[in-house]
């Protein structure tokens, strides 16, 4: 996807019109947007919105990004909306792979070796049979735990990822994981950032194309596409269509920095409003990309205090069915003399 709209906009940025933009790369674009391409190029060429062609295609495309391309065609930006979602998916692409890294290391390789050794452990941690344990004995023990204990949970792992795929491309699970992570520190912070960027931006790029400023922040508060941010910015319409000043709205919501709504103010004054916004929206942008990185790095030494703590547990365990398994083997062999 990244990929695809960062050709998209480079090519209208260069000059080409949409409906060839999209024909090009229908014919060496992605496989599984090859499609889209074509619904788009053949909205184009007849005079509709290719919002209307990639609607058909919502299970590839997020809520917001629909959101930014109706508010760039009534704009008239549609290669600033293609950049847009383009280096938002280059972000999160970035922050999924570093994320994906680290999980691979510690649970892609590490979770395999625990269950594995469960059965073994379990075996360990049995009383001794009367005859003692033959080598048929301990490799059926084996199996049995590996079969009620380590198979069981590996089953359930990957059905809760399946299930939990499931559920993410489902628009109403979006709603409320975007509910949830807002409230949570650092990557509340991180998705707080990345929707106020998306709803300044296209704001000032709306106003810029000479658009009322109540229809713009209609239409920007659906691109800020953050189910617990955007009803609080679509509140605002009416009382722009009666006049008030952005500012004061904005202030009202409470999730705008001081900052932002000084620029807004200045901008109003002045009668810069879309620099000013655009402005505010490259802070947010820059905010998101601290603080996405300060979420890589408690990701990386939470991961690492967790393996540490599992291992830890791992050894300690160990040590205790080892011992214990010593002293039965003693009372086992005392019983054997007696």
């Amino acid at each position: 996807m990244g990929v695809f709209f960062r050709e998209l906009y480079a090519l209208t940025r260069a000059g080409i019109a949409i409906a060839p933009a999209c024909r090009e790369l229908e014919r060496r674009g992605p496989a599984r947007l090859r499609a889209m391409a074509r619904d788009m190029a053949l909205a184009a060429e007849a005079g509709r919105p290719v919002s209307s062609a990639m609607e058909a295609h919502g299970s590839l495309l997020y809520p917001w990004h629909l959101g930014v391309i109706r508010a760039a065609e009534i704009g008239a930006f549609l290669p600033e909306a293609f950049e847009q979602i383009a280096r938002a998916y280059e972000t999160e692409w970035e922050t999924r792979s570093a994320l994906r890294l680290r999980l691979f290391f510690y649970v892609g390789l590490g979770l395999p070796a625990v269950l594995l050794a469960a059965p073994l452990l379990l075996t360990v941690a049995q009383p001794i049979p009367r005859d003692g344990w033959t080598p048929h004995l301990v490799i059926a023990t084996v199996i049995r735990f590996f079969r009620t204990v380590s198979l069981p949970i590996a089953l359930g792992l990957a059905a809760f990822v399946l299930v939990w795929q499931v559920l993410q491309s489902t628009a109403w699970f979006q709603g409320v994981q975007q509910r949830v992570v807002i409230r949570l520190p650092v990557v509340g912070g991180v998705a707080r950032a990345a929707a106020l960027d998306r709803y300044l931006a296209t704001l000032g790029l709306m106003l810029r194309g000479g658009l009322p400023i109540a229809q713009a922040a209609e239409e920007a508060a659906v691109a800020a596409g953050n189910a617990a941010i955007s009803p609080k910015l679509l509140a605002l319409v009416p009382a722009l269509r009666q006049g008030q000043p952005l500012s004061n709205l904005l202030a009202e919501t409470r999730i705008f920095n001081a900052e932002t709504l000084n620029m807004a103010a200045t901008g109003e004054v002045s009668g810069a409003l879309p620099d000013m916004l655009a402005r505010a929206a490259g802070y947010y942008q820059q905010e998101n990309e601290v603080k996405r990185r300060i979420l890589l790095r408690l990701a990386q030494i939470l991961f690492g205090v967790l393996w540490v703590v599992v291992l830890g547990g791992l050894f300690l365990l160990g040590v205790r069915i080892y011992f214990g398994f010593a002293f039965r083997t003693y009372e086992w062999m005392m019983e054997g003399f007696a």
